[in-house]
């Protein structure tokens, strides 16, 4: 499979890379790093991302235009990373359907295998992880810019070296990075401590609805929109907030439910050891990892928090 995707980029021109709509780390380190490869091999990438990269990772180089439609002429391959169905890089993604192969990139172990070559390895702790086997395999010598993001990408998706997925080989990727330009400091002050002041008002919001369910094993939370409008605050905003759930003692698995509209809710799970919220999610049309999922569920907030319970099996 890795010979198949080095022979295709080795051939071919024009390459579209693209990733599901509210992107994490994984995701934009994934498809930055990847650009900033094709573009020093002469080759014609575009990066294409449904909605905006949040502004933690400003910080992140990345090609002076970002295009956000999927209208794009002529490619010769699409790769679609760290998405675990075709249709949730965005509305109109079926233009991509006929611009060429479709390169299917991920490790979530709920990915439905839509590509027209399928690269995807459940025991790799990010998309970025699989995507050095390749790079390397292209004898490429690595950059600042794809270093930071490649560093980025396993970092966020490890949690910052503190999940489960966390393992010797991801550490052994990201002093490779280190060696070839990126500072650890940055880049975790970068992420974790340059939020705006709005943020910290928005969590104060969201931890007075904090409910705990088994004996304080299940926590969880709700984002509504009006906190958005008290706060002027974005969904963005809310990144990495589950894992303060999570970090209560004795929680095993923690729910942020975000409104969307008044009639759909989106729904982030964290876990500890065992407990697979990937499961759960599932059962709503979700996916993820064991330990990190998300999904969507519709129905008012009453109804979204009965059927997280009755899934949960905490009545």
């Amino acid at each position: 499979m890795l010979q198949k995707i080095k022979m295709i980029i080795t051939e071919g021109t024009e390459f579209l890379i693209t990733t599901h709509m509210d992107p994490d780390g994984d995701a934009i380190g994934s498809v930055l790093s990847f650009y900033w490869v094709l573009e020093s091999l002469n080759k014609k990438p575009f990066v294409c991302i449904k909605d905006p990269i949040p502004y933690r990772y400003d910080f992140l180089p990345r090609p002076s235009a970002i295009l956000h439609d999927f209208s794009i002429n002529g490619c010769d391959t699409v790769f679609v990373l760290d998405c675990g169905e075709m249709s949730r890089i965005g509305e109109g993604y079926e233009r991509l359907l006929n611009k060429g192969t479709i390169i299917n990139i991920d490790h979530h172990n709920t990915n439905g295998l839509f590509g027209s070559i399928n690269l995807v390895d459940e025991t790799a702790s990010s998309t970025a992880e699989i995507l050095y086997d390749i790079y390397t395999s292209l004898n490429i010598t690595f950059t600042r810019a794809m270093a930071i993001n490649l560093y980025t990408a396993i970092f966020t998706d490890t949690g910052s070296f503190r999940y489960e997925n966390t393992t010797a080989r991801a550490f052994r990727i990201c002093e490779e990075m280190i060696r070839n330009g990126v500072n650890p400091s940055y880049v975790s002050r970068m992420i974790h401590e340059n939020h705006p002041k709005e943020r910290f008002i928005l969590l104060g919001l969201v931890l007075t609805t904090l409910e705990t369910y088994a004996n304080d094993t299940i926590a969880m939370a709700v984002v509504t929109n009006d906190m958005f409008k008290q706060t002027g605050t974005t969904r963005e905003h809310t990144d990495g907030f589950v894992e303060y759930l999570r970090e209560i003692k004795g929680v095993e698995i923690a729910v942020l439910i975000r409104e969307v509209n008044n009639t759909r809710y989106k729904i982030s799970m964290r876990s500890k050891g065992m407990a697979d919220v990937a499961h759960v999610c599932n059962r709503f049309g979700g996916g993820g990892h064991k330990n990190a999922a998300g999904c969507h569920i519709d129905g008012n907030l009453s109804v979204v928090k009965q059927r997280l319970k009755e899934a949960l099996a905490i009545g």
